[in-house]
């Protein structure tokens, strides 16, 4: 009997229990209500389960398929010694064969098994010839199984044809012979149970027989012995199964590790930044990859057998030495000979340096003993380029390239702990100093010529800054246009004045970017320790303090730190706090002032002027606290309470009477100014024409359309708007002509020197003509003398306000004012005052241009 040659299927088919799975459901689908759809949950659940069953499928089906590999080679192993030995046996037991047994049925007996033989040894030359298998087939094993059954059958003969004829030496050589087919078919077929039943079965079958025929104890002792026989190989085979399932399933899912780890490794190594080097017991190179030697800019032929650390002092020859002593770290990982991450390594590659970061573990035997070293090198150097970005980011600024404020202050705390730990020592006292600056009218630059000439502008300012400062000081920005200059040793004032000195000559000649000359000017505030403080925080303040002195009083100057400043500033302080109380217990009041028509000398109005009466201070000035409240916000909040208060006494007052109130800058830069007046004369009922509305001319300074559209917005209210202080803040007239102001009033510096100086006679008379032309009234601020009153009246000003007319009262006195003013008499001049050099100032026809 012949095998036909074997098949090689796939690795591992496509299992049909999935395509009938699919069937089956889309048999069914049809049949499922459109309500009964599964949710995304549970369908995704579905589709894990399924993914999961078919992955155990696969693995199972890979097993099942190595262990037919392993039984199919055991067999084709012990075939040729089988065949052998089942030819001879049959041979022996034909020879021993008397004449009294049946010579045909022993013949064709012979001949069969003889046939079977050849067409063993014929398929395992076959086997031989192709080569190990990649796959075997089921009915493969299946045709092991039949042809093990049928060798069986044939073996069984012997016992039955000796009881037909057999004697005593035909007994002993086919019992010899079984037992040796037993065990050898046994052996043979060990890894396939389901075989080897077949075989034992069919084999036992002889032996059953024969017994039944011959009868007597020994020949049913005989079986015995061969069933127990039987038995134990059959016992024996089930364990080697198991045995050999296992150990293909440990296989199978340790080749598919292997596998994954290939394929990571592999994509690791072709996609990834990082190489993968080994290195044996000597510390050379071994099994060097193409990656790794592209990534040092090598052969790999070149680099096998080579000293790793060898190779590093190769690479690391033109680097500073302090960048050499990385190899040494390495040499001392590698000796301790325990695990070991990211030791940084800088390197020469190609004419550039890089950095790699070295991570390794010992490789060792089966006996323990190390053989080498297995590890990861990743390039760092992008990350290391960018760790030492951030580095310099961290400590300065951006545009310039001096030291930022986080640092400039870390810095200073050094300094100032150096100088407590000098003095707590006793040693001599260490002075220093820290400078602040800014630049007058940077925001000019910026709005004027842009923010790209602000940014040239700060970079040359911080280049002779530098130089002004000299060696061995820092010098940063702070922020904006906020620069600090901080001075580790002076010992005398004149040497920190003669600094700052320097600072402001080296900022005098303008500064050429971006084809402008901008002219430069600084201020610096200076604060010295120890004497000005021992912290950074009361540094950095009284050296604002004195920045702020010296921008207030003289700008472009050098001020020194002084006690003062700080008290000043810690009543601005409690004053803000305070001002924050004092609108919320209601602590504010209104006073009014009138004002006095001199064409018929009676009361028109008066201005609300608000006071605050502190409950620990007393009264504080105005002048005072206006411009806390407007620096900190909080003049919104008092101004649309005064508009409200103040109307609200005026709509008691008889109809022809006006309130004045001040409007803030701030307030009329708020985009609900228009609104906030409406709702003050409609909750008080009073007639907007009786509501003045006093803004000054700082207004204008920063002027935007909004500004003005605004003032148009309270015009058509209703509401007389009045211009303050005219003439001592804007030098332009144009906003006169793009606003038609109700009310000029002249500030009370002109009023003061009226009697005194012809220039302040001249302008009041200047301007009282240019109220004319432009057919608004005017009021006198400050009057405090009869005199005045004569000479504002001799030059046409409508309406006078001051000391002379009443000071300022509370609400509740202005009704009786008003009703005892007809006893008030309008002042005379005498005959005998003349004041000397009061010709009438030439007013022009037409207003210069300069001045629209």
């Amino acid at each position: 009997m012949s095998i036909s040659p074997l098949s090689r299927p796939p690795l591992m088919p496509a299992p049909k229990t999935a395509h009938r799975s699919s069937s089956s459901v889309s048999r069914a689908s049809p049949r499922v209500p459109a309500r009964a759809t599964p949710r995304p949950a549970r369908q995704a659940s579905d589709r894990r389960r399924e993914d999961r069953r078919r992955t155990l499928q696969a693995s199972d089906e890979a097993i099942e398929a190595r262990v037919r590999l392993r039984q199919h080679a055991a067999v084709v192993r012990a075939l040729p010694w089988m065949s052998m030995m089942s030819a001879l046996g049959a041979l022996s037991v034909a020879a021993a064969a008397p004449a009294a047994v049946p010579q045909a049925p022993l013949w064709g007996w012979l001949v069969a098994l003889m046939v079977l033989t050849l067409g063993h040894l014929q398929f395992w030359h076959q086997c031989r010839r192709q080569g190990r298998p990649l796959h075997i087939h089921r009915r493969r094993i299946g045709a092991y199984e039949l042809q093990a059954g049928l060798t069986g059958l044939l073996w069984s003969a012997p016992p039955v044809l000796m009881a037909f004829g057999g004697d005593a030496t035909l007994g002993v050589v086919s019992g010899a012979t079984l037992m040796t087919v037993l065990c050898a078919g046994s052996l043979t077929l060990m890894s396939m149970p389901r075989a080897l039943h077949a075989f034992l079965g069919l084999l036992s079958l002889g032996p059953v027989i024969g017994a039944g025929l011959q009868g007597g104890l020994p020949a049913w002792s005989l079986l015995l012995q061969w069933l127990l026989l039987a038995g134990i190989a059959i016992a024996s085979s089930r364990g080697v199964q198991r045995n050999l399932h296992a150990r293909v399933s440990a296989e199978v899912k340790s080749d598919h590790q292997m596998q994954l780890v290939g394929l990571l490794l592999r994509d690791f190594e072709e996609q990834g930044s990082d190489v993968i080097w080994e290195i044996d017991a000597g510390g050379r190179l071994c099994h060097v990859s193409s990656h790794l030697a592209e990534a040092l800019g090598r052969e790999a032929a070149t680099l096998n057998d080579r000293s790793l650390l060898g190779l590093l002092a190769e690479l690391q020859k033109d680097l500073p030495e302090s960048e050499r002593e990385s190899a040494g770290q390495l040499h001392e990982r590698l000796t301790e000979g325990q695990p070991f991450r990211d030791v940084l390594l800088p390197m020469m590659v190609g004419g550039q340096q890089r950095w790699w970061s070295m991570t390794a573990k010992p490789l060792v035997n089966e006996r323990g003993t190390p053989v080498g070293w297995r590890g990861v090198a990743r390039d760092v150097t992008q990350a290391r380029h960018a760790d030492r970005r951030l580095t310099w980011l961290a400590h300065n600024d951006t545009l310039t390239g001096l030291t930022n404020r986080a640092h400039f202050r870390v810095l200073l705390e050094k300094v100032l702990g150096g100088a407590k730990a000098r003095e707590q020592a006793g040693g001599p006292a260490h002075c220093g100093a820290v400078m602040c600056l800014d630049l007058d009218g940077f925001k000019n630059v910026n709005d004027t010529l842009g923010h790209a000439t602000g940014d040239a502008l700060l970079v040359e300012v911080a280049r002779r800054l530098k130089e002004a400062a000299g060696r061995g000081q820092v010098v940063a920005r702070l922020g904006g246009d906020e620069f600090a200059v901080l001075m580790r040793s002076v010992r005398q004032d004149d040497e920190i004045g003669a600094a700052g000195q320097r600072i402001i000559e080296a900022m005098r000649a303008p500064c050429e970017v971006m084809g402008a000359a901008v002219p430069v000017r600084v201020s610096v505030g200076i604060a010295r320790f120890p004497q000005d403080g021992m912290t950074v925080d009361e540094m950095m303040q009284h050296a604002d303090l004195a920045l702020y002195d010296a921008k207030s009083h003289a700008p472009g100057s050098v001020r020194f730190f002084v006690a003062r400043l700080g008290e000043q500033v810690r009543r601005r302080l409690v004053l803000e706090r305070d001002l924050r109380e004092a609108i919320e217990r209601g602590q504010l009041e209104l006073h009014f002032q009138p004002k006095v028509s001199l064409r018929d000398w009676t009361v028109t109005g008066f201005e609300a002027l608000l006071r605050w009466n502190h409950p620990e201070h007393g009264p504080i000035s105005p002048v005072e606290f206006i411009p806390v409240a407007e620096e900190s916000g909080l003049i919104l909040q008092m101004g649309e309470w005064a508009l409200g208060q103040a109307c609200l006494e005026a709509a008691r007052w008889p109809d022809p009477l006006q309130v004045a109130v001040n409007i803030s800058p701030v307030q009329v830069m708020a985009q609900n100014l228009p609104d906030a007046v409406q709702r003050a004369l409609q909750r008080s009922g009073l007639a907007p024409h009786r509501l003045e509305l006093e803004i000054t001319e700082s207004v204008f300074i920063n002027e935007t359309r909004g500004t003005v559209e605004r003032l148009h917005a309270l015009g058509r209210l209703g509401v007389q708007i009045a211009l303050d202080d005219f003439g001592t803040g804007y030098s332009s007239l144009a906003y006169l002509r793009r606003f038609p102001f109700d009310t000029l009033k002249i500030d009370r510096a002109f009023v003061r020197e009226l009697l005194i100086s012809r220039d302040a006679r001249s302008i009041v008379r200047n301007i009282l003509a240019l109220a004319q032309s432009l057919r608004m009234s005017t009021v006198a601020e400050g009057v405090e003398e009869p005199m005045q009153v004569s000479v504002l009246e001799a030059e046409g000003c409508d309406m006078v306000q001051g000391y002379y007319a009443s000071r300022p009262m509370p609400a509740r006195d202005v009704i009786e004012f008003v009703l005892n003013w007809g006893e008030r008499h309008r002042p005379d001049r005498p005959r005998d005052f003349d004041l000397a050099n009061t010709e009438t100032a030439a007013l022009p026809q037409t207003l210069p241009e300069t001045l629209i």
